[in-house]
């Protein structure tokens, strides 16, 4: 296991990295805060039956968190990893006192911080502005949300892992990222979407994650399904990049 100082100073340098890079941040923190600005502007929080007695800002929050953890886990870690790999970034490590792991287990750390970043943005600007109502049950959001985070994470370790080039992880996660946010539930409610859309958007993963945020916050109840898959992704992710996953 790599040092508690090592561990620090590469999570520190890797969180000034993301920083550094204007469309990951744009994307990752600041795309939903437009969005959720805009759709706020124009829709009031009163409950509606389209959406099962929940107003339409309580819907929208727990989707555009799910949408921030999409983007990190999906978009961003890979892609730096893959970069990593192809500019002998790794290998090099391998010859250090940092280890290829502190790296690993840095990005986990980012993951975590930058989406907990943007879930508190979200949630102080809905509910400061958009009336945004406090979850029903708090604990099981976090929950939620913890495993969210890890299921996401572990599915950019495969990608990072699986995928040959930097350039083919870009193209190959932004394939799988998009049709997710618009189908999901992460851009705007699935209840108003065609049914057709409704279906492909039940074999997707980040729906699952919307329902897993979401459930506890509105109904107070968890999601026992999609926790159920969220954690077979942490798993099988792990067990699948750990396999997998090359140095150089």
């Amino acid at each position: 296991m790599p040092s508690a100082t090592a561990l620090a100073k590469t999570t520190w340098m890797e969180l000034k990295l993301f920083a550094r890079e204007p469309a990951a941040a744009f994307f990752t923190l600041v795309l939903p805060v437009l969005l959720l600005v805009l759709n706020g502007s124009t829709n009031t929080n009163q409950p509606s039956a389209e959406l099962g007695g929940a107003g339409t800002i309580d819907v929208l929050v727990p989707g555009y968190i799910a949408l921030v953890i999409a983007t990190l886990g999906l978009t961003n870690l890979p892609t730096v990893l893959a970069t990593y790999r192809e500019r002998g970034v790794l290998r090099r490590l391998q010859a250090t006192p940092i280890q290829p792991a502190t790296i690993l287990i840095a990005q986990l750390l980012v993951q975590a911080l930058v989406a907990t970043i943007g879930l508190a943005v979200l949630v102080a600007l809905g509910t400061t502005l958009f009336e945004l109502r406090a979850p029903a049950a708090p604990a099981a959001v976090i929950g939620a949300y913890v495993v969210s985070v890890l299921g996401f994470t572990a599915f950019g370790f495969v990608l990072a892992a699986v995928l040959p080039t930097a350039r083919t992880t870009s193209a190959v996660s932004f394939a799988l990222y998009l049709p997710m946010i618009f189908l999901s539930g992460a851009t705007w409610p699935r209840e108003v979407l065609p049914q057709w859309a409704q279906r492909v958007g039940d074999a997707l993963p980040l729906t699952y994650a919307v329902d897993a945020i979401k459930e506890p916050w509105i109904a107070g109840t968890s999601h026992v399904a999609a926790l159920g898959l969220l954690l077979a992704m942490v798993v099988a992710g792990t067990t699948v990049s750990s396999r997998l996953f090359r140095w150089a």
